[in-house]
């Protein structure tokens, strides 16, 4: 019997709710009843295939009915889901088959072959992956931006997921027949919480169709034929879509995660939805690590919240000691929602994860915090060159990392900035030069560059623009400057 609690909860429902609608989607409506059939049908071909109790399994599809059911396979054996995202580069998808150590994949039609052809080369010799699980299986592994030039796989476990979606189900008094929005990218943990909360609380998943995340004005259009419904959202996705909802009222509940949640922002959204909510979290903590309701009047810095259920926060200085009240430092989240760690990296993991005051697992943001008189966390930067992209974590150093193995190429830097068009887009400042001194011939690096970052970088980490200087701005240290950098882009970004 599986030991996932957020299966059992499912498993409840489907007992108790059979013929209730646990996915509804553009073909219809599947029970909670024909589901779980299906999950069982699709666990015993993957048991057939070998799949055992701490299997890492590739699922290898888009977010809906095919995603949801191989999670649930998957759990039913105990085995631990490895999402990937069909769209994202060849060997972007090998490298994390190979890191996680996936035994197995969960089989679809229309995959390219390149997540099984990697699965057999695990199952063939050694992997990187470390040991395999020796206590309770993970509940999945969920690939993020690594400053090292790879994705990292985070390790999430049983007990934190189901506590961070009983959080967000009994804040939002969701229960039997209430409706979630589902939309987001199975690699984006924001699809986490809107497929598992409904069906861990007797509710509806209401899949948005594929064409939503290319077209707002079809997606806005689309909601305004749906019942309102639960959802989670970036900030960057709700400035694409409120100008073609008109005001009218689609979300019942709202989070807003991902990103940064200004004040003038939830001000125009107020309107469409019943309940404002804005959250924050690195993946490293179960999806969401602080939360909170927000009302008018609208301030900047808006509150990111207060830890959710299961979490504790402190607010640390450079030698991890608490800070004085309300003054600026590191967020630091401990208990139940904290990660294992990442998969096959001891090294990263020691850097990032500590224990927390209480012995439970520690994670170290990277994120300046402070905590206002209200007792509300207030966001107030990064440690480091990480940014948000659509809601996707990057990091800026694995773009460098990538470009900088160009040859031609001796120094990339990646930005962020709204100088152009108002909103963040990503530029990567470079300079040629051969190892040698040699010329080189920009247009042939530069066609070489473009070539590598298409072919190991997912959509949402390429930069829009390809900049080329003679050289880059230095520190008094001989270190790159990054503020002046950014300053020499966005000089020429606006006198092209």
């Amino acid at each position: 019997m599986s030991t996932a609690p957020s299966l059992a909860r499912f498993l409840h429902w489907a007992q108790v709710r059979p013929d209730a609608a646990a996915i509804s989607d553009e073909s219809g409506e599947l029970t909670y009843a024909a589901l779980e059939s299906t999950a069982h049908s699709r666990a015993a071909e993957l048991a057939a295939d070998g799949v055992r109790a701490g299997t890492r399994v590739a699922v290898e599809c888009g977010y809906g009915a095919d995603y949801v059911v191989a999670l649930l396979a998957t759990w039913l054996l105990d085995a631990v889901a490895v999402p990937l995202d069909p769209a994202a580069p060849a060997e972007r998808r090998r490298h994390q088959v190979r890191k996680a150590g996936c035994a197995a994949a969960v089989p679809f039609a229309d995959t390219d072959g390149v997540v099984r052809a990697a699965v057999a080369e695990v199952t063939s010799g050694p992997t990187d992956a470390g040991p395999p699980d020796t206590g309770e299986p993970a509940a999945y592994i969920l690939f993020t931006s690594g400053s090292t030039g790879l994705p990292k796989g985070v390790e999430i476990e049983h007990t934190g997921l189901l506590t961070m979606l009983d959080h967000f189900s009994g804040a939002m008094g969701l229960g039997p027949g209430d409706r979630m929005l589902a939309h987001s990218s199975v690699v984006f943990d924001m699809s986490v919480p809107e497929m598992l909360v409904p069906l861990t609380s007797g509710g509806t998943i209401v899949v948005a169709p594929s064409r939503c995340a290319r077209n707002p004005e079809f997606f806005a259009k689309w909601l305004l034929t749906q019942d309102a419904c639960a959802a989670y959202a970036t900030p960057s996705q709700l400035r694409l879509l409120l100008p073609f909802l008109a005001g009218e009222w689609v979300f019942t509940h709202l989070v807003s995660a991902g990103e940064a949640l200004p004040a003038a922002l939830a001000e125009e959204v107020e309107g469409v939805v019943g309940t404002l909510w804005n959250g924050y979290g690195p993946t490293e903590t179960t999806v969401c690590g602080l939360c909170t309701e927000v009302r008018p009047p609208y301030r900047d810095p808006m509150p990111i919240g207060v830890p959710i259920t299961g979490l504790r926060a402190q607010v640390l200085d450079d030698a991890r000691q608490p800070v004085p009240e309300g003054e600026v430092g590191e967020l630091c989240l401990y208990g139940v929602g904290v990660a294992r760690g990442y998969v096959g990296e001891p090294g990263l993991t020691a850097r990032s994860f500590t224990t927390g005051p209480d012995g439970s697992r520690a994670y170290l943001t990277g994120d300046m915090v402070r905590v206002g008189a209200d007792g509300q966390y207030v966001f107030h930067g990064r440690i480091d060159d990480q940014v948000k992209i659509r809601g996707h974590r990057v990091e800026l150093g694995e773009i460098e990392s990538v470009a900088e193995r160009v040859p031609g190429v001796s120094r990339a830097v990646a930005l962020l900035t709204e100088v152009l068009r108002g909103r963040g887009e990503l530029y990567l400042a470079v300079v040629c030069r051969a190892e040698d001194g040699a010329p080189v011939d920009p247009a042939a690096v530069e066609a070489a560059l473009r070539e590598r970052l298409r072919h190991d970088l997912p959509v949402h980490m390429r930069p829009g623009r390809l900049l080329f200087f003679d050289e880059l701005p230095h520190n008094a240290s001989g270190k790159t400057d990054r503020n002046g950098v950014r300053r020499i882009v966005e000089e020429r970004l606006g006198h092209p």
